[in-house]
């Protein structure tokens, strides 16, 4: 049998167990019943001592060793285990930022809680794995920035947390983000699952704020490589861009499913599919450009059923002509 010097870790673990087996057998181990069933005495004593350090056997006298019934010895085992993981976990955070401290420019100066992201990546993982984190509620705002194209257009990894229902996930987005194609359909997706999503026009950057606890600046719109990015966990800035993105929440307009809706209880909808997306752009203060891209179609296509839907609606305004439809439940 190999010597436990030779041995590499997972083989140490398996030689441990293996160890434990045997003594369970012979009931009240004793080194010279070990070492005739073919192991070493040192490693014997060796192996031991780490198996009285997780509490599986007691030292009875030299050479002697009792059991500690595995009923109890197995479970105490488990749990510190498990509370060897959750402090692993907790601490996953700080080691990164002791990580990410170590990459930085060592001409920069360092600030406690706050953690500085470097690239158009960093800020989107940073995201997720705060996202990751919530428990209660996610807040986002975000302008047209590299980073939160990416976040929006990813299908196949929403802004979400399974603890957090789609209720508590609240989104404000930034008009010009109408420009790229998929956006509309995409956003429409979410308020359809149930998120607060919600339309306004020259947000200054991108943040989000998780649980009151974390927060995010994005600033790679004015940056290519996102410098000045930052990841926050200090309860002033959380506080100030929690209470920003509500700012922005309460002056934006709200995106609503734009799925067939009824007004009279009827099959009938009172509007074309296509009309009541542009009235719901409309709302939002969406351009004919911003619109045209959105449902491809032409903007002269979209010029003239604005003008049509304005003289059916009795609306001096394009945002009017928003306001009337959603005050007869069109969109």
């Amino acid at each position: 049998m190999d010597r436990l010097d030779d041995l590499t870790d997972p083989q140490f673990e398996d030689f441990l167990s293996s160890l434990y087996l045997t003594m369970l057998r012979l009931g009240r181990p004793t080194r010279g019943a070990l070492v005739e069933s073919g192991l070493h005495p040192d490693d014997v004593t060796r192996a031991a001592m780490f198996l009285e350090g997780r509490g599986l056997i007691t030292r009875h006298s030299e050479g002697v060793w009792d059991i500690v019934p595995p009923e109890t010895a197995m479970p105490r085992r488990a749990a510190e285990l498990e509370a060897r993981a959750r402090s692993t976990r907790s601490t996953a955070n700080e080691l990164g930022a002791l990580w990410r401290a170590s990459r930085n420019d060592p001409g920069e100066p360092h600030y406690a809680g706050v953690d500085m992201l470097r690239s158009v990546d960093q800020v989107v993982l940073a995201t997720y794995s705060l996202t990751a984190t919530a428990e209660h509620h996610i807040r986002a705002f975000m302008d047209a920035s590299p980073a939160a194209l990416r976040l929006l257009l990813e299908q196949d990894r929403p802004i979400s947390r399974p603890k957090v229902p789609s209720s508590a996930i609240s989104l404000v987005v930034d008009v010009a983000l109408f420009a790229h194609d998929g956006l509309l359909g995409r956003l429409e997706a979410l308020a359809g699952s149930g998120q607060r999503i919600a339309v306004g026009d020259g947000l200054p950057f991108s943040g989000l704020v998780v649980d009151d606890s974390a927060a995010l600046v994005d600033l790679s719109r004015h940056d290519a490589r996102a410098d000045g990015s930052f990841v926050t966990r200090r309860p002033a800035p959380v506080a100030a861009l929690g209470a920003l993105f509500q700012s922005a929440f309460d002056l934006s307009t709200p995106l609503g499913s734009t799925s067939a809706r009824t007004v009279d209880g009827t099959d009938q909808p009172p509007l074309l599919e296509r009309d009541r997306r542009v009235l719901s752009l409309l709302a939002t203060g969406a351009t004919d450009q911003q619109i045209a891209r959105s449902l491809s179609v032409s903007t002269r296509t979209v010029e003239r059923r604005v003008a049509i839907l304005m003289r059916g609606l009795g609306a001096a305004t394009r945002f009017q002509a928003g306001v009337q439809a959603a005050r007869r439940d069109w969109i």
